[in-house]
């Protein structure tokens, strides 16, 4: 939008000194016009003058007889009027033209004495009106581009301006508030076509986290369910190698190979194990440095629509503008996760997210009122598929505090929870250590 506004100010610059120069030249053109004007009138009046004193004509008459030879030797500079006014008694006024499309010239007789005054008449200056016209011609033209301009900045530039960055922000932040619905003939369809593909995207992105939560507790269920036959395995195998079954025939090979196996099956639950361990929302971070502001404000303008039209008061806060060093966007989905989690199990009086500066890093702390865990379950919240006494009647998988946590490690920080018994409120603070402090 910048770009736009210092184009029309470069336009209308450039369209001012345009009508300035067109000025200019209009006035260099009236006062060259003037000019030769001024030397054909004096030439017709020298010429009048010794025409009535040499043929003893009236100047009208003079000026009858010679009006087409003026015409034809002076061409645009000839009056288009010559009229003679006679003098009646002595003459001692100051006489001079009106305007400047008249002059007035005196006319002697051959004895010096004043016959009268002659008017050189011209219709208008020519380059005058060429200017006026020209000037209300660029009024005309630069209010119209003016008026384009305004209209595609007000339906075009603005409004896409607003949208350019969705996709990306649909992207990285998966399950975003929608844009808002648009009757705009340029982007209505594109308004309802990224609405749509936003729902389909939060449809899938459910199905996957589902999916996921499935996927590792078929891998828990089936690591868990071999420990046992392992160890079994495992000790009678050490019963056969003691000789507690030698009765039964089973020899030191068949222990050995037994054994053999029952490490592979131990190796094979340790490898499984170790991916149900595994983060749930597997990323590569994208580390950069960006104003705490703006982490603040992509909070806000996510959830403030979306929690005023659920009723509940919803701050946002700060007490720093320094730049951070992190994922931003990883940051932002931790918080998302918990300000969903505020609204699922909170009473609905209000929720809080503050972002300060913490000792040598920065904190970011999510409070809501009401639901409060029993302080023996605050211990087990970030662990996978464990589900607080008040989640009871809500729908969730308990995967998604574990998924806060598996984040916020990810970045080199740590998420806590604790109860506020003053206020009533439950706190998820997260902390993420300054690098550029422990760099120096």
């Amino acid at each position: 939008m910048k770009r736009a506004v210092s184009f029309f100010l470069l336009f209308t610059a450039v369209f001012a000194a345009a009508v300035l120069c067109f000025d200019l030249a209009c006035i260099r053109a009236s006062k060259s016009r003037i000019t030769s004007r001024n030397i054909a009138i004096n030439r017709i009046n020298t010429e009048l003058i010794g025409l009535t004193a040499e043929t003893g004509s009236s100047p009208e008459e003079v000026i009858a007889e010679h009006t087409d030879e003026w015409k034809a030797r002076f061409g645009k500079d000839m009056p288009d009027e010559i009229v003679f006014v006679p003098a009646e008694g002595e003459v001692g006024s100051f006489i001079t033209a009106v305007d400047k499309n008249c002059a007035v010239c005196r006319v002697y007789d051959s004895e010096g004495r004043l016959m009268g005054i002659t008017e050189y008449i011209y219709s208008s200056v020519a380059a005058k009106r060429i200017m006026i016209v020209g000037n209300v011609f660029f009024a005309v033209v630069f209010l119209i581009t003016a008026g384009v301009f305004i209209y595609i900045c007000a339906a075009i530039l603005i409004p896409f301006r607003k949208l350019s960055d969705y996709p990306e922000r649909l992207a990285r932040l998966r399950d975003i508030q929608k844009l808002p619905e648009s009757r705009s003939r340029f982007f209505g369809k594109y308004v309802w076509g990224m609405n749509m593909l936003s729902d389909v995207l939060a449809s899938e992105s459910r199905k996957i986290h589902i999916l996921e939560g499935e996927r590792q507790k078929l891998v828990s269920t089936i690591a868990h369910g071999v420990k046992t036959p392992i160890a079994n395995i495992k000790l009678y195998t050490e019963a056969v190698r003691e000789g507690l079954y030698s009765d039964g025939g089973m020899t030191e090979d068949i222990a050995g190979r037994i054994e053999r196996n029952a490490g592979k099956v131990e190796k094979l639950a340790a490898e499984l194990l170790a991916s149900s361990d595994a983060s749930l929302d597997g990323f590569d971070t994208e580390i950069s440095r960006f104003p705490v502001t703006e982490l603040a404000e992509l909070i806000r303008s996510e959830y403030a629509d979306r929690m005023a039209i659920k009723r509940i008061p919803f701050t946002v806060e700060r007490n720093t503008d320094t730049i951070m060093e992190s994922d931003k966007y990883a940051l932002y989905r931790s918080v998302s996760q918990l300000l969903e989690n505020a609204v699922k199990y909170g009473d609905g009086s209000g929720i809080k997210v503050e972002i300060m500066r913490h000792d040598e890093g920065f904190g970011i702390s999510v409070r809501d009122s009401g639901g409060l865990l029993p302080e023996n379950e605050i211990p087990y919240v970030f662990r996978s598929y464990w589900r607080g006494s008040n989640a009871a009647n809500a729908e969730g998988s308990g995967i998604g505090l574990y998924s806060v946590y598996e984040t916020v490690r990810a970045l080199g920080g740590n998420v806590l929870a604790r109860r506020l018994e003053d206020t009533n409120e439950m706190e998820f603070f997260i902390y993420i250590e300054d690098s550029t402090i422990q760099g120096r």
